[in-house]
């Protein structure tokens, strides 16, 4: 009997023969069903990723407009969680080699595969990049409010830096950090501070607009990474996020709280380095805090040498 959740398989191959080929093969399993879609080309395989959430992906290197090991980089790049096998007539092993470095769960011949090799090979595949993109998840998230932690904001700046840089557009960055903390901590405990930090989690990525990133940056510090929004529009946003914090008192194991926050915010210039944008808007924070919390200050990029953690 068919599994009734079917495994939704991209297939990307410019050989109609080879396609039906290997469409054939997973179809003879009545075990394990597939819905397949097919992509000739690179250029099209992307317009499926960005529009079907597929549960793994079976790539011909040699395509007419991707060469080796490009088809498989751009895939990686638009959604490194799915899984992928190379399926290559090629017999460069060093090929096959960089490919496995580069993330491909596996590589098949196309002259010596079998049904069930494919069919393991597949289910293989989207078991192991499960366990992968778990590992990942645990390293890259904040364990008390489930948000993206300080490693993996890090890792993205450049990312999304670059990406807005490509796209000809302004990226902005928040550092936000909760006024007098400790003061909760010792007036309420450390549950009630933990449960602040949760509803000021929730309030940050309630806030954010799709391709943004919010994070905790450790202890009552948050970050917010803003691509595509100049200076005015990012402040727009964290004058909006302070407001919240600030006007609307968040109930607690039936206590009422209410906490503000002071934000540092820049305008990330052409070609930055994390460590410079750090400092800068950790600088900017530092100034919010010293002239009366509760409010946003833009580093005008002068020099600074004050620390926020005050």
């Amino acid at each position: 009997m068919a599994d009734p959740s079917p495994i939704r398989l991209l297939l990307i191959e410019d050989s109609d023969i080879d396609a039906m080929f290997v469409t054939r093969l997973l179809q003879s399993n009545p075990k394990l069903a597939f819905k397949i879609d097919h992509a000739t080309t690179l250029a099209d395989a992307l317009i499926l990723l960005r529009e079907i959430d597929f549960d793994a992906s079976l790539v011909d290197l040699h395509l007419p407009d991707a060469v080796e090991l490009e088809a498989f980089e751009q895939i990686r790049a638009l959604d490194a969680r799915i899984p992928i096998v190379v399926f290559t007539g090629s017999d460069d092993e060093s090929l096959a080699l960089k490919a496995i470095e580069s993330g491909a769960q596996d590589v098949m011949a196309k002259g010596h595969v079998t049904g069930q090799m494919l069919f393991r090979a597949i289910r293989f595949a989207i078991a192991r990049q499960l366990k992968v993109m778990g590992f990942k998840a645990d390293a890259n998230t904040d364990p008390l409010t489930g948000m993206p932690n300080r490693r993996h904001l890090e890792s993205q700046f450049v990312e999304m830096h670059t990406l807005a840089q490509q796209k000809n557009q302004a990226m902005s960055i928040a550092l936000f950090d909760v006024d007098h903390f400790k003061l909760v901590n010792d007036e309420h405990g450390h549950f009630i501070g933990d449960a602040v930090l949760k509803e000021i989690a929730n309030v940050l990525l309630g806030s954010i607009e799709e391709g943004m990133l919010a994070s905790r940056f450790g202890g009552e510090e948050f970050a917010l990474l803003m691509p595509g929004s100049d200076i005015e529009q990012a402040t727009s946003l964290v004058e909006s996020i302070l407001g919240k914090l600030a006007n609307e008192p968040m109930t607690l194991d039936s206590l009422t709280i209410t906490v503000t926050a002071s934000a540092g915010l820049i305008a990330v210039k052409d070609d930055e380095s994390w460590g410079s944008a750090y400092v800068a808007c950790d600088e900017a924070l530092y100034d919010a805090k010293t002239s009366g919390r509760n409010r946003v200050v833009i580093n005008s990029r002068k020099p600074h040498h004050g620390s926020a953690n005050i």
